[in-house]
């Protein structure tokens, strides 16, 4: 019991944490440069972390999902980090 509700609080938290952060380096920039406007390829992210969260669904590739879901969310935990000059 206490394995569901820790999972499912990570998925909650992680999958929060990713789909914010995805919007918002995806969103319009304000630079005056050649950057295009919108930069959809940081939805990878999130796309990424959604096909481990459906592989959490199955017995056999349990453990898989919860790493893959785990790759995005420390990609941008330390994006995050190191914008904050803590790492």
């Amino acid at each position: 019991m206490i394995k569901k509700i820790v999972r499912h609080s990570w998925n909650v938290l992680s999958g929060l944490f990713v789909l914010l952060c995805s919007l918002w380096l995806s969103g319009p920039g304000i630079a005056e440069t050649d950057t295009p406007q919108y930069r959809w390829y940081f939805m990878l992210w999130f796309a990424l972390w959604i096909v481990g969260f459906l592989l959490q669904f199955k017995q056999r590739t349990r453990w898989i999902g919860l790493l893959i879901t785990l790759i995005p969310t420390l990609y941008y935990l330390l994006l995050v980090l190191r914008a904050m000059e803590l790492f």
